[in-house]
């Protein structure tokens, strides 16, 4: 890996634990916020008067995160995983999985095509699935699209 090298955006791969084989088009939405108090104005007064501030974590919050698959003769793996992660919509009651999560890992590449940055994601379980439009006379690849929730995202390299 050359010194200080730049990664580009379109040299990756998201892969999910079970799932690492998946054809991958896009991914947005990663993004963790810390929530803060005692930042933006005066929580009180010290002696002689003086105002005090203090950032002060109080939370974090992860944004979902957007990831479209290019479509597979006969793999049906990722809307069953949709489908069994979540309760029957008008009955109610348990999961498939039981409420099993997945680990979930980000990963840029040089230009050596060395892995050189990876971003690991607990607590990976699907929110929403899409599938593409379907139009006779469209071009392009068929698509399914998920977002996905997470409990904790960590820079690991």
């Amino acid at each position: 890996m050359a010194k200080d090298e730049f990664l580009a955006s379109s040299k990756y791969y998201f892969s999910l634990t079970g799932l690492e084989d998946l054809v991958v088009k896009k991914v947005s939405g990663i993004g963790s916020t810390l929530q803060t108090a005692g930042d933006m104005k005066s929580y009180g007064v010290s002696k002689s008067g003086k105002s005090v501030i203090q950032a002060t974590v109080t939370g974090a919050t992860n944004s979902k995160i957007t990831v479209e698959f290019v479509c597979t003769v006969g793999d049906d793996r990722l809307i069953k995983w949709y489908s069994d992660s979540h309760s029957e919509p008008f009955a109610g009651g348990g999961t498939k999985t039981k409420g099993e999560r997945k680990t979930g890992t980000i990963t840029l590449y040089n230009q050596g095509g060395e892995a050189a940055a990876t971003w690991e994601m607990t607590g990976v379980m699907p929110a929403s699935y899409k599938s593409v439009k379907l139009e006779a006379g469209a071009e392009g690849l068929a698509t399914e699209t998920i977002e996905f929730v997470y409990q904790s995202l960590h820079r690991k390299t």
